[in-house]
């Protein structure tokens, strides 16, 4: 599988180029500022890349990038990797397109139907290894060896279990962590809780007993008004010979009489016997209601004292009973919750116990294979580099587990050995002069050497991840002279397997490469452009010349460059 084609428009300073790509090895050369970097960036916002739209050239309302890639249907890791992505395979090729508006919407195309673009970096990940201008120097941080060292060992699945193990073991030790924090602030409010629910309890409140206990304290207080109130009521409905019933019933007996002559009033002689019943009815009700009810000191105290402590709760617990009530209800919960907590404590700490046994025996087995594998990467990267003209140099994986790495470096011992990618710290370690120690990579090497060990990484690592397509963005920092020939011979070596595209300021480089792109800036009515031409043998002459020369182009650096083509 291999890039074909490469499409662009409206990306930053390109109006518009379109190149095609050859298998094999292939240089882009080109003044500073002539664009090359601008082409590798517009080919990662294909593959995925984020992207901005600042990226848009001025004046123009999108960029648009597309690549197109021919389909090996030989390689059956990529085949099952878009199956299960329902991308056709049938196809001849594989065309990736991704366009960015002016108001910031991205939109990705899969041999032109509509994908997410995370679906594009997964692809991306798959098919271009791409090593920017400044990647090299990221040998020289150290937590990156540890990445560099798991991308050649043969155990991705062992790093998925181990990453799952940690996981899962992070997942129960949270839950073991708040439970231990909820079971201390429990802890430290149960005696509080305690007593609240006891002086509840000693009053045991009821629901609706306050309004009650009101009400019946209201009658009490005026038991001697209502009295005479019901007295008052009783006499003029039906105790008084001048009651209403007595009138009702004198005029119940005259409307009767005329009753008896026309029958045009019955109705309402039916509605006085019912009034009759109503008065005798409330005034049987007062009489009842009032000698009942009777002023008792004794029952008033009581009440005014239960009604006070039922207030006292409602201004702790409140603000009605009801609440008090709730919250009594909520602290019977979290005391039991407490009570109960021992059995999930157990119960967890034997789950976190169990995790860390699951993820320890994952981690040293992932130990034992980065062990194992590291000898053989330091065996071919010492070969790779005695290659690339850093004879003698002794290359070495260091392999510590983290706790012993955290103690040299603290002043306390720490218990923090642990993570997703296992118990290991990963140093390079490197001798460039016979005879002298083993010292970090970080702290011995130069920019040149760098550079070459970063390209020998990446000659390994393309052999075992089978990446088909290898980028490298101006690899050739800080060599010159006969080491940038080594490296160009070893991207030669690679471009057997790999189709390598290599962006170079050497001409030693340039000569090697077996196609040749030159990237250009030209002015287009008034605006600057950037221009892509495929060199012909003649004018790649030239363009080496003027690398080795400058602009001025002799007979001297035509032949030199002749010779680096030859």
């Amino acid at each position: 599988m291999r890039l074909l084609r490469l499409k662009i428009e409206n990306f930053a300073i390109i109006k518009q180029i379109d190149i095609e790509f050859k298998s094999g090895f292939t240089v882009m050369t080109g003044e500073t500022g002539a664009g090359k970097s601008i082409i590798i960036e517009a080919l990662n916002l294909a593959l995925g890349d984020k992207a901005s739209q600042t990226v848009i050239r001025s004046g123009e309302e999108f960029a648009s990038v597309e690549c197109v890639f021919q389909l090996d249907r030989k390689n059956p890791r990529l085949v099952a990797f878009f199956q299960s992505k329902k991308i056709d395979t049938e196809r001849e090729s594989l065309i990736l397109r991704r366009e960015i508006s002016y108001t910031g919407r991205s939109k990705a195309w899969i041999n032109g139907k509509s994908f997410p673009v995370s679906l594009l970096k997964e692809i991306g990940d798959r098919l271009v290894d791409l090593h920017g201008q400044h990647d090299h120097q990221s040998l020289l941080n150290e937590e990156t060896h540890i990445d560099f060292l798991d991308s050649y060992g043969n155990y991705a699945e062992l790093l998925t279990e181990v990453k799952s193990c940690w996981q899962h073991l992070r997942l129960v030790q949270d839950s073991l962590n708040i439970l231990e924090q909820r079971r201390k602030i429990n802890h430290e409010k149960r005696e509080l809780w305690e007593f609240q629910i006891d002086e509840i309890q000693k009053v045991d409140p009821k629901s609706g007993e306050f309004e009650e206990l009101t009400q019946t304290k209201t009658l009490l207080e005026n038991a001697e008004k209502i009295h005479g109130i019901a007295e008052e009521l009783t006499n003029a409905l039906y105790e008084n010979d001048a009651s209403l019933y007595h009138r009702i019933v004198e005029v119940e007996k005259k409307l009767g009489n005329l009753c008896r002559l026309s029958p045009m009033f019955v109705n309402y002689l039916t509605k006085l016997e019912e009034s009759q019943y109503l008065f005798q009815e409330i005034s049987n009700q007062l009489t009842n209601f009032a000698s009942g009810l009777q002023y008792d000191p004794l029952q008033l105290e009581k009440i005014n004292q239960r009604l006070y402590s039922l207030q006292q709760l409602m201004r702790k617990y409140g603000p009605g009973l009801d609440d008090v009530m709730a919250y009594a209800e909520q602290v019977r919960k979290n005391l039991a919750e407490d009570d109960g907590s021992d059995i999930e404590l157990a119960r967890l700490t034997k789950e976190v116990k169990a995790a860390t046994e699951n993820y320890m025996a994952s981690a040293n087995r992932l130990s034992e294979r980065r062990k194992e594998e590291s000898i053989h990467l330091e065996s071919k990267l010492d070969s790779a580099l005695n290659r690339l003209g850093i004879k003698g140099s002794l290359f070495k994986v260091q392999i510590d587990p983290i706790c012993e790495v955290i103690e040299r470096t603290v002043s306390e011992p720490s218990n923090h050995f642990m993570g997703e990618k296992g118990i290991d710290h990963v140093v390079f370690h490197i001798c460039t002069n016979p005879g002298e120690p083993l010292r970090p990579l970080a702290d011995i090497v130069s920019g040149g050497e760098v550079s070459r060990i970063m390209l020998g990484l990446k000659s390994i690592l393309a052999g075992r991840d089978q990446i088909p397509v290898l980028i490298f963005d101006e690899i050739d920092t800080g060599i010159s002279g006969r080491i940038a020939r080594i490296v160009g011979e070893e991207l030669r070596e690679l471009a057997k397997f790999h189709q390598i595209i290599c962006i170079t300021h050497l001409p030693q480089i340039a000569g090697l490469g077996l196609d040749h792109l030159s990237v250009q800036k030209i002015t287009d009515n008034g605006r600057s452009a950037t221009q892509i031409i495929r060199l012909s043998h003649g004018e790649r002459i030239k363009e080496i010349a003027t690398m080795i020369g400058g602009k001025s182009i002799s007979q001297t650096t035509l032949r030199q460059a002749e010779e680096l083509l030859s």
